[in-house]
């Protein structure tokens, strides 16, 4: 990636992070960038298209930490893997992960070209549910709703960890994603078990 473009996008995370979004401008972003604020609209027309861009940046951000290895191993290895590294992604304290909580309730968020890059981005995870579907194991649920049920707690308690509202307890944890994974599960766990030989 062109490095300006990088260091504009760096800039604009650490300041939507501090700052909120609300008083963001094309100057502080120039300042924190070092560069000049023309330059700036040398990559992106006007500060929605950099808010839009920057929504997609962080988005393969956040894909290529929770998505490590996501078609290793069986269905509940691939799970909980997912599971665990959204909790590990949620407890840093990084620019992107502030600011994404920030800017995902913002207009164009819902937008059809928007959704259609979330699924992209992340069809790893939309490939998960969908195996599940098609071999039984998982209930006949959306995507969004599997995601609801399962992931969506991970996310929750990466948020409340790095906030410092929750200690950080690895065998709490182990036993709230499994919670997570059965839920998933249209048949008890046991009998999944049986079904694919354990």
């Amino acid at each position: 990636m062109d490095n300006k473009r990088e260091l504009i996008f760096t800039a604009t995370e650490k300041i939507i992070a501090t700052k909120g979004i609300q008083g963001l401008s094309m100057q502080q972003i120039a300042t924190e960038a070092g560069v000049a604020a023309g330059t700036i609209y040398r990559y992106f027309k006007d500060k929605e298209e950099l808010i839009s861009e920057l929504r997609k940046h962080v988005l393969r951000e956040v894909a290529s930490n929770i998505l490590v290895d996501c078609h290793e191993g069986d269905l509940e290895q691939r799970f909980k893997r997912i599971w665990f590294n959204i909790v590990e992604f949620g407890r840093q304290r990084t620019p992107a992960n502030l600011s994404y909580e920030q800017y995902i309730h913002l207009p164009g968020i819902d937008s059809d070209p928007h959704q259609t890059y979330e699924k992209q981005t992340f069809q790893g995870l939309h490939m998960l549910f969908e195996a599940g579907r098609v071999s039984g194991q998982f209930h006949n649920l959306q995507n969004k709703v599997l995601f609801a049920i399962s992931l969506e707690p991970s996310m929750a308690l990466g948020r409340s960890i790095r906030r410092g509202q929750i200690e950080y307890n690895r065998d709490e944890l182990e036993i709230t994603c499994d919670l997570c994974w059965k839920a998933l599960l249209t048949t008890p766990e046991s009998t999944q078990k049986e079904l694919s030989g354990k």
